[in-house]
């Protein structure tokens, strides 16, 4: 038997956390029955959310954990469906039992490193500001970024919304034409474009280039790979460190 809490998490539909409040709030149902915190489910039983249905299986209690990093190309935005019909980062992904969950976003205008899996539970564990997840960009920027304006992205600057960003780490890898890599380990929305913007540099391009212990590499734009036995567990031991 297994909670239901586990299950919705595990398939990524919801974290434990908002299971338990959907739970409290009877929006949630296991075989047309109303579930409480401590339901569980069985094999061939069904779980109903938000007018949807999930079956439990022997397969999808014993499935492996699947990883892998995809080169996200400028222009493809990260949602399963756009109503504007524009291009999405699903539309390249293989086909698997389950479905494949992103580990954070970037923006349309961002390219590089993203994450997927097919566990709700790890992928809530890699985006959660507690695990600092430091995330690395290389970025190509116009405006004079000078020490003293590193020292303040480093600091941590005001970037609205109440909201401050901050890097961890600066180095310029090109000195003709701006480039710079800047790790950082929260995930706010835009915030590497937001904290250059908050010392008046204009960001010309962006990409991510690692995620963890996730390096993009040679991988060429618009393609994925797998992470092997190896890197996934190099993966998960930097999540729990």
């Amino acid at each position: 038997m297994y909670r239901v809490q586990k299950i919705l998490s595990m398939i990524g539909v919801l974290s434990r956390r908002e299971c338990e409040k959907y739970i409290k709030q009877g929006l949630i149902k296991i075989n047309n029955s109303i579930a409480t915190l401590g339901s569980k489910v069985a094999i061939d039983d069904k779980i109903t959310f938000n007018q949807k249905e999930y079956q439990v299986t022997e397969e999808l209690i014993n499935s492996e954990v699947e990883i892998l990093v995809y080169n996200k190309p400028v222009g493809y935005i990260v949602t399963r469906r756009d109503t504007a019909k524009r291009k999405t980062v699903f539309d390249n992904l293989p086909n698997i039992n389950g479905r494949w969950i992103n580990v954070g976003r970037l923006d349309v205008k961002t390219s590089g490193l993203l994450l997927f899996t097919n566990n709700g539970d790890i992928a809530n564990k890699l985006m959660h500001p507690s695990s600092n997840i430091i995330r690395t960009y290389e970025v190509v920027i116009n405006g004079n970024f000078n020490k003293s304006k590193q020292n303040e992205c480093l600091s941590g600057v005001k970037i609205g919304l109440s909201e401050t960003g901050k890097f961890s780490k600066i180095s310029q890898t090109r000195y003709d034409n701006g480039t710079y890599k800047v790790s950082l380990t929260t995930g706010k929305n835009r915030e590497v474009r937001r904290v250059f913007q908050a010392v008046n540099c204009k960001v010309f391009s962006l990409k991510r280039i690692k995620y963890s212990t996730v390096h993009l590499n040679n991988l060429k734009e618009g393609n994925y790979k797998f992470l092997d036995s190896t890197e996934k567990n190099l993966l998960l031991k930097d999540l729990h460190q």
